[in-house]
């Protein structure tokens, strides 16, 4: 899948995502910061700027931490968030695949920079 993925042949949509805040938050049981959730699932599923065509066709959603991916979840169902601090940011739902081969790539391998990273997105 590796392979395929920088080869441009992987037909899957990805969405990584930069958990690192509330990653970090989680680890350290930090319940008042306001990007705390209380698991890996949590810090990468929710709450994201995602652009709308994107959203739609996104096949997986993959949470990054200081450049290496550390979660992967299938994408079965998809929200947005209908009110209060969230209004309109993104929510994705699936099926977390701990033997994934996107697990532990590393971002520098497929994109140019990292700087300012918060959602990047590959084949959509």
């Amino acid at each position: 899948k590796r392979e395929e993925l920088l080869s441009g042949k992987s037909s899957e949509k990805l969405i990584f995502v930069n958990i690192k805040n509330s990653y970090e938050a989680m680890q350290r049981n930090d319940r008042k910061h306001p990007l705390y959730r209380s698991s890996l699932y949590d810090c990468t599923r929710k709450y994201w700027p995602i652009k709308e065509g994107n959203f739609d066709v996104a096949t997986h959603i993959l949470g990054c931490y200081k450049g290496k991916v550390i979660e992967v979840i299938y994408i079965n169902n998809r929200y947005t968030e209908p009110s209060g601090e969230y209004a309109g940011r993104k929510v994705f739902e699936g099926i977390e695949q701990q033997e994934s081969p996107y697990m532990g790539m590393d971002l520098h391998e497929i994109f140019d920079t990292l700087a300012n990273f918060r959602v990047k997105y590959w084949n959509i």
